[in-house]
């Protein structure tokens, strides 16, 4: 029994993260706006750490455009953190690419660093010491990020105080 309630939610995951992709397949002026964002609230309701790798999978995918990978960003965001650092910064390259501000997609990362600077910061290092790392430019902007927090922190937050 615990087997089959634990499995529902992963497979409700899948059903959602298909609907939203096969929801850009349609023209811009049958999109069901709606109907995207009560997935992905959805999804969100259910995500935990065991769906991670299906939402890298998801913001990887070739079905996607600018808005619906910064959506799968957010979970993917709050539940993996630091460690999923290198395909949120591929996702938001391609956004860029494209020729989106990335604003929302931005504000996503500067939570993640904010919400644990350290390993951020460390992650950050790690991907900039490899050979090859693609994206030094988005890595270097959110490190500067950190290091402005860490100069200007919010008022009552454990960043005033962080060693980042």
């Amino acid at each position: 029994m615990t087997l089959m309630l634990s499995a529902k939610p992963r497979i409700m995951i899948q059903k959602e993260i298909e609907a939203i992709l096969a929801w850009q397949d349609v023209g811009d002026s049958d999109l069901d706006v709606d109907g995207v964002l009560k997935a992905f609230e959805r999804l969100k309701s259910i995500a935990t750490e065991a769906d991670l790798p299906a939402l890298v999978a998801a913001i990887q995918s070739p079905k996607n455009n600018f808005w619906t990978r910064e959506l799968f960003a957010d979970p993917i965001c709050y539940l993996g953190g630091a460690d999923y650092l290198e395909p949120l910064l591929e996702a938001a390259q391609l956004g860029l690419d494209e020729g989106h501000d990335n604003d929302g997609f931005d504000a996503l990362l500067r939570d993640l660093a904010y919400i644990d600077p350290k390993k951020c910061r460390a992650k950050l290092e790690e991907l900039m010491a490899r050979d090859g790392f693609k994206h030094r430019e988005a890595a270097n902007w959110l490190l500067e990020v950190l290091d402005l927090d860490r100069q200007y922190p919010l008022p009552g937050s454990d960043l005033a105080t962080s060693e980042a």
